[in-house]
């Protein structure tokens, strides 16, 4: 395996804390094969929530991905047990053998004229030939998936998959030595933190935000508030009498008046409150969460979701268009359903709001993808 310089770049500090073990669901790196260095999978702390699981930095680690040098063979009846060097540490690895037919279970019927018996002899020096073509031996390079586990107070893996790696010119190891220090970078050394607990430190500390910040949590708060009065349609104005969104925007207000250097006196006006609302509600609409079907300050905005009206005229136009020649193998691409609402309904609908209407349509069965953004409706 390829001595790497770039190995110290990436110096491991697993953490002890846990995080509880029913978020664990919500770190992709739980159900993934995590690529990490031998010597991490060594050091790694077991849970004390859960045996078997192992904690590296905050994520839950239950199956890793290796490739390294096989340094030492022991065969037993049922499995192979390989030492792996991976130039950071060597761990022992148990692969199962595959189950032999042939000895498994009875022939049922022995060939009973000469072509059949040159068939089986022929098929059976090509299994032979594999057989030594992929047979694993000291200095060879291997590929193992697996569990980690305890085995006689020793840390292993035992494989779920595992084969020879045919690398002449190490292709396949420099690749494996430029991918892990990125994979560190972004994923395995940022520790791992429940989503809801991020956000909720995030509400209760605004003193920490910048104006762009502030201006989506205004955004999220103003979507919250609808989710949980089940809002259909509702004015700007409307929005700007909630306590608790008022106080939000009258902070931007001073953040950005601070911002431009202007005494907040003159800034904190009801024009700054309406300019301050209009942009989080704008931020609302690029995610398609909200729409207007006309633009302007005194115009009902719609909570796109709750739109029943909406969802009915953009299944209509797929129902209809699918029918025709052109679109009844494939279905109706996104952007021709897009020129289709904005055509029959003279709204200034975005993308956004289609995509959530087409998530809605489809979560209930109406349509159904075909492809990359083509829709069908039954």
């Amino acid at each position: 395996m390829l001595q790497h310089s770039l190995l110290m770049q990436c110096e491991s500090n697993p953490r002890e804390e846990e995080i509880p073990s029913l978020f664990w669901g919500l770190d992709p790196v739980f159900l993934a094969f995590a690529k990490l260095y031998i010597r991490d999978i060594l050091e790694m702390k077991e849970s004390h929530q859960v045996p078997g699981i192992y904690i590296y930095n905050g994520h839950p680690i239950r199956r890793v991905d290796i490739l390294g040098t096989v340094i030492s063979v022991r065969e037993r009846e049922t499995f192979y047990s390989y030492g792996v060097d991976d130039a950071t540490g060597v761990i022992n690895c148990t692969c199962w053998k595959k189950l032999d037919n042939a000895k498994s279970s009875p022939d049922p019927a022995a060939p009973s004229t000469a072509r059949e018996l040159s068939m089986t002899s022929q098929l059976k020096k090509l299994q032979e030939t594999m057989e030594q073509k992929t047979k694993i031996e000291i200095g060879d390079v291997i590929r193992v998936r697996g569990y980690v586990r305890e085995f006689r107070k020793e840390r292993e893996i035992c494989a779920t998959l595992y084969y020879k790696v045919d690398d002449p010119v190490w292709n396949i190891q420099i690749a494996r030595m430029l991918e892990l220090p990125a994979l560190y970078k972004r994923i395995y050394d940022q520790p791992f933190r429940n989503p809801a607990l991020k956000e909720e430190e995030a509400l209760n500390n605004t003193d920490t935000l910048d104006l762009g910040g502030l201006m989506s949590l205004l955004s999220e708060k103003i979507k919250e508030f609808l989710q949980e009065k089940k809002v259909q349609t509702f004015y700007q104005q409307e929005v700007e009498t909630v306590e608790s969104l008022q106080s939000l925007a009258s902070r931007l207000v001073t953040y950005s008046a601070c911002s431009n250097q202007v005494e907040s006196k003159n800034s904190a006006t009801s024009s700054a409150i309406h300019s301050v609302f209009k942009n989080a509600l704008q931020l609302l609409q690029e995610k398609g969460l909200v729409f207007q079907k006309d633009g302007g300050f005194d115009k009902p905005y719609y909570v796109t979701s709750k739109d029943k009206d909406l969802h009915q005229k953009i299944y209509k136009i797929i129902k209809e268009d699918c029918q025709r020649p052109n679109h009844v193998e494939k279905g109706c691409h996104l952007m021709h359903i897009l020129s289709c609402v904005r055509l029959n309904l003279r709204w200034t609908l975005n993308k956004a709001v289609l995509q959530q209407v087409l998530q809605l349509l489809e979560d209930q069965s109406d349509i159904v993808s075909t492809g990359a953004h083509y829709y069908v409706a039954f």
